[in-house]
């Protein structure tokens, strides 16, 4: 199967991956493969999904959100309500820190990930618990379809999300389980971009 891109460029996607595509799309909001493959760039940023994600060591401080202004004079938006941010469409993680831990390579999935780790790994919350606080579509088997990931470790499959309801499940948790959580991120230099170009700064205490 061909795909026409903008400036005549084409490109060859192959039957199986065009299904895989519909598989994910979402009834009455992915209507073209763009939408589909739109979709999971805004999920995963510029960096490759993470099943795991690479927590370091605590930080030391200097990063704490009482020194935002001192140590990050570049964030234009510093999100009050973070439960109801402006929207996440065509954004991207810059820096995420977990529980006092920066996350590598980070983007929305392992962040939401980080907390969901602690939840079902250290805090020993079931499917049932989880899903009470975060607003997740998890099963307790193997499942790589539907947009579903398996993480071994927790020995669950875990759906993905786009940004704004990866941030929401996160921000979910991180209440319920008094797990601090701070996403720097940036939107992208896109028209439909609420705040084109601008940095943000996400906070759970």
């Amino acid at each position: 199967m061909t795909a026409i891109i903008e400036q005549s460029q084409t490109i060859t996607i192959r039957r199986e991956t065009y299904e895989r595509l519909q598989e994910r799309a979402v009834p009455f909001e992915d209507t073209t493969p763009d939408t589909v493959i739109a979709k999971l760039l805004d999920q995963t940023g510029d960096n490759a999904p993470e099943t795991v994600p690479l927590v370091g060591p605590k930080s030391n401080g200097s990063s704490s959100l009482g020194e935002t202004a001192n140590t990050h004079p570049d964030v234009d938006i510093v999100v009050d309500d973070p439960l109801d941010p402006p929207s996440l469409k065509h954004t991207k993680v810059l820096r995420a820190e977990v529980d006092g831990r920066e996350l590598a390579k980070a983007n929305w999935s392992s962040v939401r990930q980080g907390v969901l780790d602690i939840a079902l790994g250290q805090r020993g919350y079931d499917l049932r618990q989880l899903q009470q606080v975060c607003a997740v579509n998890a099963v307790a088997q193997v499942k790589n379809d539907e947009g579903y990931a398996y993480y071994g470790h927790l020995g669950v499959s875990i759906q993905g999300q786009d940004a704004g309801h990866a941030w929401q499940a996160t921000a979910g948790a991180a209440r319920a389980l008094g797990v601090a959580v701070s996403v720097w991120f940036q939107w992208r230099s896109k028209p439909d971009a609420v705040h084109p170009g601008k940095r943000g700064l996400l906070t759970i205490r």
